[in-house]
């Protein structure tokens, strides 16, 4: 121990020195957005270097439950081409098969369509009272900060950061995450919000106490915004009860999506966002 303290005397300047170097590098970056901007996105791909290589190694161990996965998604794709090709020659099916794929692919709305990035997950929190998802995907595949993230069960979260190769996500398991929603049986507009700390239940707010809702009620997306389609499963209904002193139900639900089974996502890419946006900010003046 002697030895240690006559080492860091003996070298105390030069110490002192890197520990101030630190201090105003810090300052520097906490103060100016461009640098900050510069040492997120440097970290992002370093750790995102560091996941995807980990994930490579896990995924290995995991490829028959991925492929029985990617093998469900596509019987129902072949399902619906076998629908729309019956569908010549029929005009009620092939109504019926334009309906489906429009219901997969764009949500229920004919006037916000939406383009699919496929992204596989190299790291994923679950525990934490804010959870994160890291995709090996970035800024040179399209993806943008704000972008949503699903799979075919359902809402996984939304971009937060991207560099050229990676995107880290917040996670539908996340404290700060508020998902405009509605219950589909009614139409009624409600946000889901994951506030149980429990990975596989979140919490409904802000319907109104005169509706009546249903153990097994089904919450979807509202696509009020052009985060995720319209219609796109949140949960289904768990719990519901009144309190008097309360203007709304205490809803919770299940989450349609198993968090520890993501593999693989679609980064929802809005083809009318920048639009819609600019539309709505004139009118904001």
């Amino acid at each position: 121990m002697s030895q240690l303290f006559a080492i860091i005397f003996r070298y105390r300047v030069f110490l002192l020195f890197v520990f101030l170097e630190f201090v105003a590098a810090g300052l520097v970056v906490n103060n100016n957005s461009y640098q900050r901007s510069i040492v997120l996105s440097s970290s992002n791909t370093f750790v995102g270097g560091i996941y995807n290589t980990t994930s490579n190694i896990s995924q290995y161990f995991n490829l028959t439950e991925v492929n029985e996965g990617l093998l469900d998604e596509n019987a129902i794709l072949r399902k619906q081409i076998e629908l729309l090709q019956i569908g010549e020659s029929t005009d009620s099916l092939k109504t019926t098969a334009k309906e489906h794929i429009t219901n997969l692919f764009y949500g229920m709305s004919d006037t916000v369509a939406y383009d699919f990035i496929p992204a596989r997950v190299i790291n994923n929190s679950m525990y934490r009272s804010a959870n994160y998802i890291t995709l090996n995907k970035g800024r040179k595949d399209g993806i943008v900060e704000g972008m949503g993230l699903m799979t075919k069960e359902g809402v996984v979260g939304q971009v937060k950061t991207v560099s050229d190769h990676f995107s880290t996500c917040y996670s539908l398991l996340h404290r700060d995450m508020n998902v405009s929603s509605e219950l589909k049986r009614t139409g009624d507009l409600c946000t889901v919000k994951w506030d149980t700390q429990d990975p596989a239940t979140a919490s409904v707010n802000y319907l109104p106490l005169h509706l009546d809702i249903n153990v097994g009620d089904t919450i979807t997306t509202s696509g009020f915004n052009t985060v995720y389609p319209e219609g796109v499963m949140l949960g289904v209904v768990s719990e519901a009860s009144r309190v008097p002193s309360e203007r709304f139900w205490l809803v919770t639900i299940d989450v349609s999506v198993d968090f520890s089974k993501l593999h693989h996502v679609y980064v929802t890419k809005s083809l009318f966002r920048a639009e819609k946006d600019s539309l709505e900010q004139i009118a904001e003046e």
